[in-house]
């Protein structure tokens, strides 16, 4: 508490408790700071003087009235009154300079009004309202300042403790220069900063305020005041009407009256609206006559999208501001930014990062990470990534937490000997623990000089959880086409030539950046929709499966890219497709393709033609990173491909060439013969029965049951199921 008190207030509550004690009383009243006052000569001390009020006629009238103690007491306790008057003299000093002054603590003991103090001035006769008064008037206000509301609602950029926190902006020399142009303009000086989120906007106008701090601009700005005013702040509190507009207004004039003020307002579309509840004048038509006065400067920023749809439409408001354009930066742009922001980040978090692997997070950052824009993307993954690297788990690490546990237990031990009196066996406890504190110490010297080095496993972890997706060819060490083909020949049984050209055709789109389409062609149960599932769930996490058959109307086009304006459901932002908005790296499945109606037919022509498709809100959707897996029970003679001059005259009847030609690869199914159903048979009961093995008595008996020629697999799981549920094959077909 005594840290927001003045040397000369210290020294006053020192003499009060010497007073305390000369007079044998248990407690420090009221009563002892007044003496101390009283005792000290200054600027209270000789005000009281006037009133006939001195260090000896006032401690006359204590001890007549509450006496001198019999027992000298070394504790020092503070009566509640006096916490009182400390509390209160904080509150009277943090309106003038936090520094709490004997006048303070004066004012704050006449305000208090309570206390043995009061009791004793009554006795002397003396009217303490007039001293009040008349001290009020004589308490130097030279440090006291008028409140400002622009400080409370505010953020000043270009306070040199704010700037201190800025990340450097590196690339924007043309964009600064035309802002600083407009800023020293005679008229229409407001410039408005229009770009998309995360190219930058805000940290221009941090690097403005840097350079205002460190008087690297032209003289007219020099000394200028940028704050950032916050809307919600301004909203926030005003309940009735008529708050709203006072409290704006209040600002406004502050803005007016000093010229050396740049209110800076980010996302300035939302001033529009903007306490206009009930008929109220909302914020922007408060701003507008001091902005076409001039008499304010303004700086605006918001994204293009947002400038349209409020600013363009006011154009009144529009003509006050002179548009920027602030672009996304190129990716040569976005390395000489990463490389110079690269040490702090570093020594932020305390890692250390290799060139090959910054390279790789800004390569990697902007061919997977979409939907947001540079350089703001590129930075989140670098802090995130360097996050992740600093709370790896070390042997170091571990063993500075095992000392500390012990170190607990051990102060506890420590306890519990002295409460029993057993200082002998306490002092040992003592030394393990200075002990103990010693190691930690050192280990705290290690940890803080060791840097983790960021890895491409860490840019794995962060970016396959960004992305939602299993696979990153440029970080999985073991991915390859082999590995894949192993691990879908499992679960998908005698389609390893399928297996193989779907495997191929996926590797070798990889580094085109664009939508692989595949349609799985054959005749019903020969593993069509296993294969698209088990491939799709090996590849990403995000897998979506749609069954065409219930897209067979042409209305049913609104579960996908969502209800057109005016109908039902339009409000809602659900659909199906905008889950790959939110994880570009999905699967789509798209089962029994040729059920669909012609218009949802139409909808992923649309996507495997452009690799984009806009929902029903106008919205961007990229396929670019996506995969569809179209399956279809129309059968084929001979497999399909690109390189085939003439297309299956029973695809034809089902799909129009241009669409057909669009798809990446075509793969037909083989027909299962008897040997490759009983091939499923046995990978289905054997690895279920460890042990036992079939006889060929019961595969022809089960083989014969599936009538595999018109169904495929499909009445293998019933009949196993049936057959296990008889317990059949525990007891006939047990033996070899």
């Amino acid at each position: 508490m005594f840290n927001k008190f003045s040397e000369e207030a210290k020294q006053i509550i020192n003499i009060a408790k010497k007073e305390m004690i000369k007079l044998n009383h248990p407690y420090l009243g009221s009563e002892h700071i007044l003496l101390g006052i009283l005792k000290n000569n200054n600027n209270v001390s000789q005000t009281l003087r006037k009133y006939n009020i001195t260090y000896k006629n006032y401690r006359n009238k204590v001890v007549e009235l509450i006496g001198v103690g019999d027992k000298n007491d070394e504790w020092v306790l503070y009566t509640p009154i006096v916490k009182e008057i400390f509390a209160r003299s904080i509150d009277i000093a943090s309106e003038n300079n936090n520094v709490v002054s004997i006048e303070n603590l004066f004012v704050a003991l006449i305000e208090v009004g309570e206390g043995i103090a009061h009791r004793v001035l009554e006795l002397l006769n003396v009217d303490i309202d007039k001293i009040y008064t008349d001290f009020i008037f004589q308490v130097p206000k030279k440090n006291k300042k008028k409140k400002s509301l622009l400080n409370d609602v505010g953020y000043e950029y270009t306070n040199p403790i704010n700037c201190s926190k800025f990340d450097p902006v590196i690339g924007r020399d043309k964009e600064i220069k035309e802002i600083i142009e407009i800023l020293v303009r005679k008229n229409k000086s407001n410039p408005l900063l229009i770009g998309d989120a995360g190219v930058g906007k805000t940290a221009i106008i941090e690097e403005i305020s840097r350079m205002i701090v460190s008087n690297n601009v032209p003289n007219k700005l020099r000394h200028k005041r940028i704050i950032n005013l916050d809307m919600a702040s301004l909203v926030a509190g005003t309940k009735y009407r008529g708050e709203f507009e006072e409290k704006l207004n209040k600002i406004i004039k502050e803005a007016e009256n000093d010229d050396d003020i740049i209110l800076f307002i980010d996302e300035i579309h939302t001033i529009i609206g903007a306490g206009g509840a009930e008929g109220a004048i909302d914020a922007s038509n408060i701003f507008k006559p001091s902005l076409a006065r001039g008499n304010i400067k303004c700086i605006g920023a918001t994204t293009l999208d947002e400038y349209k749809q409020y600013i363009e439409k006011d154009k009144a408001l529009e003509r006050r501001f002179k548009k920027v354009i602030i672009k996304e930066p190129t990716i040569d742009e976005v390395k000489e930014i990463i490389y110079k922001i690269k040490p702090i980040y570093e020594n932020y978090h305390h890692v250390s990062f290799k060139k090959n692997i910054l390279d790789l997070l800004i390569n990697l950052t902007n061919k997977y990470i979409h939907g947001y824009k540079n350089p703001d993307k590129t930075i989140d993954i670098l802090d995130e990534v360097c996050a992740h690297a600093n709370l790896k788990e070390n042997t170091k690490f571990q063993e500075y937490n095992n000392l500390s546990e012990e170190l607990q237990k051990t102060i506890e031990e420590k306890k519990k000997r002295i409460m029993q009196n057993d200082f002998k066996n306490a002092y040992k406890y003592k030394y393990k623990e200075n002990m103990l504190m010693t190691q930690m110490n050192e280990l705290e010297i290690i940890l803080t000089n060791k840097r983790n080095s960021v890895t491409k496993k860490d840019l794995f972890d962060v970016l396959s959880n960004k992305i939602n997706n299993k696979v990153i060819p440029e970080l999985n060490r073991n991915f390859n086409s082999k590995g894949i083909i192993k691990k879908l020949n499992k679960q998908v049984i005698a389609q390893e030539e399928a297996i193989n050209r779907l495997v191929d055709a996926y590797m070798n789109n990889l580094n085109t950046n664009n939508v692989f389409s595949v349609l799985l062609n054959g005749p019903s149960g020969v593993g069509k929709t296993s294969l698209a599932m088990a491939f799709a769930n090996t590849i990403s996490s995000q897998v979506i499966r749609i069954d065409m058959s219930e897209y067979s109307e042409a209305h049913t086009i609104s579960r996908l890219i969502g209800a057109p304006p005016g109908y039902v459901g339009y409000d809602s932002n659900e659909h199906i497709l905008d889950k790959v908005r939110e994880y570009p790296f999905s699967v789509i499945v798209l089962d029994e393709i040729e059920k669909c109606h012609e218009k949802v037919l139409n909808l992923f022509f649309q996507i495997l033609d452009n690799n984009m498709l806009k929902d029903s809100k106008n919205n961007n959707i990229s396929f670019n990173q996506a995969i569809i897996i179209m399956t279809t029970n129309v059968e084929s003679n001979k497999k399909l491909g690109f390189d085939n001059s003439k297309v299956n005259s029973e695809l034809n009847d089902y799909f129009t060439i241009p669409f057909i030609n669009r798809i990446d690869e075509i793969i037909t199914l083989n027909s299962l013969d008897q040997q490759a159903i009983m091939k499923i048979i046995k990978h289905n009961l054997e690895t279920d029965i460890s042990g036992k093995s079939l006889q060929n008595k019961a595969l022809n008996e089960i083989v014969k049951e599936s009538n595999y020629q018109e169904y495929g697999a499909r009445k293998l799981s019933k009949l196993l199921a049936n057959f296990k549920k008889r317990k059949k094959i525990g007891k006939n077909y047990s033996k070899n």
